[in-house]
């Protein structure tokens, strides 16, 4: 009798922890996941990128190339993203980005290994332990995942009773808005997180090895992409770089060097380094013609 009672007790704990995961787990997909796990297989060129990418939305599309960036996403996540390209559709061309910070050691922390998970595959692994635990339990159980705990405790504290979040977009100072001082201080913070280690991740640049390894292996053009800054930004970072251009170019890859192209522009950005949406039309517009009339490469 103290069995069936002591079984019967779990199986309802059980069952209403499966359903309180099921509650988070769609709280967790209209704030944190939301469309990463959306692509378009229609295409046969794409362009990886992190939040510089973000911007173009989808204006490359007119061109043609649908736009595969996520924001904070590592050469790791891009890496899983082409293999899972390469596995459901023909790919002619990758366009990726190079720009300074992507081989920063903080990316090893700082990407989205838990939402690309979902791109992922067996043979992705070393094991099918590990392949089971990302691809699924860490992906789809939200206390396994360290990262859905940190954006539900943000969504109770900051979010849930701010009603005037709800529904709308925020309403962030624009770049060209801030003073002299504001703009140099927030690039400052900004560089000081991408540079503060001497030399390029050892993790991030394998992957990148492997993507090039693997795009020439499959016949795609591989294509380097540095994105816009702000003058206030590039001053201030000098020659700070891991140098992932650099990379490309000793595998006899071409590079689009865009760094400089609005320096003088600060209405086209929503912070200092990064377009805001009138400035990713502008900027896709500016690149998909040079491209066009062979004036980049």
């Amino acid at each position: 009798m103290m069995i069936k009672l002591f079984l019967k007790q779990v199986s309802i704990f059980l069952l209403l922890l499966v359903v309180l995961n099921i509650l988070l787990f769609i709280l967790i997909r209209g704030f944190y996941i939301r469309d990463y796990d959306e692509v378009d297989l229609g295409y046969s060129e794409y362009l990886l990128a992190d939040s510089h990418g973000t911007a173009l939305g989808d204006f490359t599309e007119i061109h043609d190339v649908h736009n595969f960036s996520g924001q904070s996403d590592s050469y790791l996540d891009m890496e899983r993203k082409l293999r899972f390209l390469i596995r459901h559709t023909s790919v002619k061309k990758i366009y990726i980005s190079v720009d300074d910070h992507t081989l920063s050691p903080t990316r090893e922390n700082q990407n989205n290994l838990d939402r690309s998970a979902y791109y992922s595959d067996r043979a992705d692994f070393s094991s099918y332990q590990e392949y089971i635990y990302d691809k699924y339990l860490n992906y789809y159980c939200v206390f396994l995942n360290d990262k859905y705990s940190l954006i539900i405790k943000n969504f109770l504290q900051n979010e849930l009773f701010d009603f005037s979040k709800w529904g709308g977009s925020r309403s962030k100072s624009s770049w060209e808005d801030m003073s002299a001082l504001q703009q140099r201080e927030i690039s400052t913070d900004r560089i000081n997180n991408y540079f503060e280690f001497a030399y390029p991740s050892v993790v991030m640049s394998g992957s990148l090895e492997r993507i090039i390894a693997i795009c020439t292996a499959n016949k795609i053009e591989l294509i380097g992409l540095r994105f816009p800054l702000t003058k206030t930004y590039l001053g201030i970072l000098d020659n700070e770089s891991y140098n992932a251009d650099s990379v490309l170019r000793v595998n006899d890859l071409h590079i689009i060097d865009f760094d400089s192209l609005f320096m003088e522009q600060d209405y086209m950005f929503r912070d200092m380094d990064h377009l805001d949406k009138d400035g990713g039309e502008k900027f896709t517009e500016i690149l998909f013609d040079s491209l066009e009339e062979k004036k980049v490469y």
